[in-house]
């Protein structure tokens, strides 16, 4: 039975109501029913009423009461799931001939008819729809999801109210915006972009073999000049190839999914700022069984620039899957997000293996960036002595990510390796990445589960 005194989370309610657990129900209802019956009055308008809202709340509660109880099946996202139900009670209210046969008055007439009118109106639908979406998105991301876009507050402002460094209010509003994607059901089409791309060069189609061994040598600070973490420098005729790999029959093979090249063709200004041009060339390559499709847009160029203290993204140009050419830069809402600045100087820090069976802790005072130490890395007959660039949250959950960079002498990343956290999954599937992928390397940091997910080899590496 559940106390009103607990705060049970959403997932062990749903799990207590599936057992016939009445009062556990009660609880939930209780604690979305003032975001419920808002998200029915936004999606109702004008068009309903204090009873039509009551009453859809109701048949909301019944939906919910069949949907979770006994004999069910448990959704992935309780949060997600219950304003989903409202959103289908909404969208069959309106659609029903009762609704239809109602008559519209002078006012509201006019109102509809108006070119003006009908625009402001799908806008307000469509802000209504992403404010609901947003209810969805797990609590970090949302209150920075909220800060920036409702409340209107800049990175710098969001990190001093939630008492984090900007890099992290960057990472969860990527984070949640990539969420909101999901919720609203924005991809792009697939095609097939084979035949539009440029061959570029040869890598193998099954990754080489990697070996990674820590060295007793101590970390030492690295002088980072590449866009992170797109491996060129933004300096005149400077040009790197680097491909990706993917795991497949989960994770116990790694398959070539893309191969990249870059290449610092001319200086440029963009919207006053003087700053490097470079060309992008991507090729795809189809493979079954991926966890996560490559998307269909690819980038073209990009244009950024090196001063003493950082790396700055300026502008991206990518190729969408529908033919046409879109230009982002620093200027557009959201850029900095994606791209923005990362610091060139990244120092020693806190990571300490805890354990040999990958488990790893870390000071609570080290940055979001920092070297943890010297390592040998092994690619096939090839072998590497690089520093190792760590990134992740500084207080990160199951749905972030962590980097893995291992970079040479020279400043030049040779080895990337991302790892995702346990919840990052499609939202078609079932399970966490710990079970789609259960002969992937995985790391645990402070007791939670990343899994390897990619890896991005240079072409020096692969000789």
């Amino acid at each position: 039975m559940i106390e009103l005194t607990e705060n049970p989370a959403d997932e062990l309610l749903a799990e207590r109501i599936r057992r016939g657990d009445q009062p556990a129900l009660v609880v939930l209802l209780r604690r979305y029913e003032r975001s419920l019956a808002a998200l029915i009055g936004r999606r109702l308008g004008a068009t309903g009423d204090v009873h039509a809202v009551e009453d859809l709340l109701q048949e909301t509660f019944v939906h919910i009461w069949r949907g979770l109880g006994p004999g069910s099946s448990k959704p992935r996202n309780v949060r997600a799931w219950l304003y989903q139900v409202a959103r289908n009670r909404c969208a069959d209210y309106l659609r029903s001939a009762q609704r239809r046969e109602h008559t519209v008055d002078d006012e509201a007439l006019a109102f509809m008819v108006n070119r003006m009118g009908v625009v402001d109106d799908r806008q307000r639908r469509l802000a209504a729809d992403v404010v609901e979406a947003i209810e969805a998105v797990p609590e970090r991301e949302r209150q920075a999801l909220r800060s920036f876009y409702v409340d209107g507050l800049s990175i710098a402002e969001i990190a001093a109210r939630h008492r984090c460094a900007p890099g992290t209010v960057k990472r969860r509003l990527s984070h949640g915006r990539d969420w909101l994607r999901g919720e609203l059901g924005v991809s792009g089409r697939k095609t097939d972009m084979s035949e539009e791309s440029t061959p570029l060069g040869t890598f193998p189609d099954i990754r080489p073999n990697i070996k990674v061994e820590k060295l007793r040598d101590k970390a030492s600070p690295v002088d980072l000049q590449e866009l992170t973490w797109w491996f060129v420098v933004p300096q005149l005729h400077d040009e790197v190839r680097w491909a990706e790999y993917q795991p497949t029959d989960g994770g116990s093979e790694w398959r070539l999914t893309e191969s990249t090249a870059m290449r610092a063709v001319r200086g440029a200004v963009l919207h006053d700022r003087e700053c490097v041009e470079i060309e992008v060339q991507e090729q795809r390559y189809p493979v079954d069984g991926l966890l996560i499709p490559t998307p269909a847009d690819r980038h073209t160029r990009v244009w950024g620039r090196l001063n003493d203290t950082e790396v700055e993204w300026l502008g991206v140009e990518r190729l969408t899957s529908e033919g046409t050419r879109k230009l982002d830069s620093f200027l557009d809402e959201g850029f900095e997000l994606d791209w923005g600045t990362c610091p060139r100087h990244v120092e020693p820090g806190g990571w300490s293996a805890a354990s040999a069976e990958g488990q790893f802790g870390r000071d609570p005072r080290c940055p979001a960036m920092f070297t943890d130490g010297v390592f040998r890395v092994h690619v096939g007959e090839r072998a590497f002595t690089c520093t190792r660039v760590v990134e992740m949250e500084q207080a990160a959950t199951d749905l972030d990510v962590v980097v893995l960079a291992y970079i040479a002498d020279d400043g030049r990343t040779l080895l990337f390796r991302r790892y995702d956290g346990n919840r990052r999954v499609p939202r078609d599937e079932s399970g966490n990445r710990d079970e789609l992928l259960p002969q992937a390397d995985r790391i645990v940091v402070d007791g939670m589960t990343f899994v390897h997910s990619y890896d991005y080899i240079s072409a020096k590496t692969c000789g």
